[in-house]
């Protein structure tokens, strides 16, 4: 009956796509000292054993490396404006002397089903993208680091056209996306894979951000959203706290 009515929570509680920080580690002695000056980002890792399935787009041959910088992109979106002026580095360039460096994984892609997201919703076809990210203070440690946590992530519970039919908390905000007859495709579950990386690389800013605040080198603006874990029949999911 608890894992019912989580999941039913569940439901309403994360509502369109969204990304949730799991497993917070800090080694408090390696936090930066000051505001950094700079964040510097590398493109995320796409391991060839993790599980990855995206199409790639036309004329490429391989989605990997278009998605592991639309992490990275997503993450210098927000940088500017949270944390520092935000650079990407190039992988195999060498590591600066001063800011936070900004690293990762991405663990787990799976585009899930664009026509069953747009036709029913609710979960069905749904997409998820997973990390792991790694965070250095450069002035303390240049190989260990100072934040590391891991992401997850996709497109959740919002409804499709089907579902659209039947007013329901869920449904209704959804609905008033409906302007002279033309639906808004972003509000139908028809999201993919880069918009996950790109809200991955978002999320990940927040974070550092956060992190950074409770330290009083900036100022709150936003907080990531985390999550645990509730177990289900099949398998465990993310689970957003309610803070």
């Amino acid at each position: 009956m608890r894992t019912l009515l989580l999941l039913i929570l569940a439901m309403f509680c994360t509502g369109c796509s969204s990304v949730s920080v799991l497993d917070e580690r800090e080694s408090a002695h390696l936090a930066p000292a000051s505001r950094p000056a700079n964040v510097w980002v590398r493109p995320f890792e796409m391991p060839r054993h993790g599980e990855f399935d995206a199409s790639p787009a036309p004329g490429e041959q391989d989605a990997r490396a278009r998605i592991g910088r639309a992490v990275a992109e997503g993450f210098l979106s927000k940088s500017d404006s949270l944390i520092a002026p935000g650079h990407l580095l190039e992988p195999g360039a060498a590591v600066p002397g001063d800011g936070l460096l900004v690293e990762g994984k991405v663990l787990r892609v799976q585009q899930g089903s664009r026509v069953l997201r747009l036709g029913i919703g609710f979960g069905a076809g749904r997409s998820l993208f997973e990390t792991s990210v790694r965070v250095y203070s450069l002035g303390k440690s240049k190989t260990e680091p100072w934040l590391s946590f891991e992401t997850s992530g996709g497109s959740n519970m919002e409804p499709g056209l089907a579902g659209m039919l039947v007013p329901s908390p869920v449904a209704i905000p959804v609905a008033v996306s409906l302007v002279g007859g033309t639906v808004a495709a972003g509000a139908l579950g028809v999201k993919g894979v880069s918009q996950d990386a790109a809200r991955t690389g978002r999320t990940a800013a927040a974070q550092v951000h956060e992190k950074l605040a409770l330290h009083g080198l900036v100022k709150s603006k936003v907080r990531a959203k985390k999550s645990g874990r509730v177990p289900t029949p099949v398998g465990e999911i993310p689970f957003p706290s309610i803070e």
